[in-house]
């Protein structure tokens, strides 16, 4: 695979619990209908599911915001969304009154253990601070041989792209394919990791996204099949991990 080296920078202060509650609250607020990426992801997430094969699945999901997507997800089963903000489980209460919400923290909300078939938790991971800790909460809630889809930013295609990082309160952790892996492993067998959405306009993807070269590239291949090797190739904004977990 192709890199470039950048410098990693010391982390700044994080922010408090409080602190992040107060950027979601305001994000969700300005952010109340999902946007074309968004759907994109929730599509691609409702493709691996179909292939587990579960008849009425409990499924927990994570961060669930404004709760569109777990809406959709009660439609293949029972299903519960769970958000730091209030603000969104408001929204997500008042549109799909017919779907379980909670507003809270995931590690103060103690659901029992082996409660649920599947876990999803898309753009979670990189936006908490005890990652480990986290995962483990998913593994203990989880069903013997349960399943979890993550989503998060491509590390190796955000450090390459010009992108507004947000507020310091918007707690950002981002892990690499490499990362990710070892934090899963050995307690979760990955069944499939893919992205999707290339972007990216630093370094070598400057080249890569670039009009000449993609130009190109179109006199052999759709765009479609372009971007789909782009997304197979991990160059894709959303790194999506869909794993089983072991015991």
């Amino acid at each position: 695979m192709m890199s470039d080296t950048y410098e990693n920078q010391s982390e700044p202060e994080q922010p408090t619990i409080d602190q992040q509650k107060d950027y979601w609250d305001n994000r969700w607020d300005k952010t109340r209908i999902p946007n074309d990426w968004m759907i994109r992801r929730g599509q691609t997430i409702l493709s691996f599911l179909s292939g587990m094969k579960l008849e009425q699945p409990n499924i927990l999901d994570i961060g669930c915001g404004t709760g569109w997507f777990t809406a959709e997800l009660a439609k293949t089963g029972s299903a519960t969304g769970i958000d730091l903000s209030e603000e969104a489980i408001g929204i997500a209460r008042s549109h799909y009154p017919n779907v379980t919400y909670i507003a809270g923290d995931l590690y103060k909300n103690h659901f029992s253990e082996n409660s649920f078939d599947v876990v999803v938790a898309q753009e979670v991971i990189p936006h908490v601070q005890d990652q480990e800790r986290f995962l483990e909460i998913i593994r203990a809630i989880l069903k013997p041989g349960g399943y979890l889809v993550l989503t998060m930013v491509n590390k190796f295609v955000m450090e390459r792209s010009d992108w507004d990082h947000g507020p310091s309160s918007h707690l950002i952790k981002w892990l690499s394919k490499k990362e990710i892996k070892q934090k899963l492993l050995p307690k979760f067998k990955i069944l499939k990791t893919t992205t999707i959405i290339p972007i990216g306009d630093k370094g070598i993807m400057r080249i890569i996204n670039s009009y000449k070269f993609n130009k190109i590239l179109n006199s052999v291949f759709s765009q479609k099949t372009i971007d789909n090797i782009k997304e197979r190739a991990g160059l894709g904004y959303t790194r999506i991990i869909y794993a089983k977990m072991i015991g």
